[in-house]
């Protein structure tokens, strides 16, 4: 009896095409979203800019120089500010976190500070030991 030299190639799993066509569509999809949310995220996370601080509308104006951020005081209604004095150093974006040090003119001290960019506020938390403390800056209006 001849054999058959009719080969058909394999039929693919259908089911196998379509959850691999999904795959490719989902990951399509969360790159968009990754890529749209990073943007969005970036454009609000500055933290370049004048902040008014305190009841005594102390201004203070953060900007970039050698690659590191510092802020220092621009206006103030208190008469004891001192304007051009740092208040802010050290600042930097590190593992998605603004980290810096901000100054407590009471204390007359340096202290470890996390900065949190909300809209037009930036949270300013500082921590010490066991204790933290956040104040909430507000985004000077031009």
């Amino acid at each position: 009896m001849p054999q058959n030299n009719n080969k058909r190639p394999p039929i693919p799993n259908v089911n196998n095409l379509i959850i691999n066509k999904m795959k490719k569509i989902i990951n399509v999809f969360l790159l968009m979203a990754i890529s749209l949310f990073s943007i969005s995220s970036l454009a609000q996370s500055g933290v370049e800019g004048e902040w008014v601080v305190g009841e005594q509308n102390t201004v203070i104006k953060i900007e970039q120089q050698n690659g590191i951020y510092l802020g220092k005081i621009v206006s103030s209604d208190n008469p004891k500010a001192q304007i051009g004095k740092p208040m802010v150093k050290e600042l930097k974006l590190t593992k998605g976190k603004w980290k810096g040090k901000v100054y407590s003119p009471q204390r007359k001290e340096w202290y470890d500070a996390e900065f949190v960019r909300k809209g037009n506020k930036l949270a300013v938390e500082v921590s010490v030991g066991f204790f933290s403390k956040t104040t909430e800056w507000t985004k000077k209006q031009v």
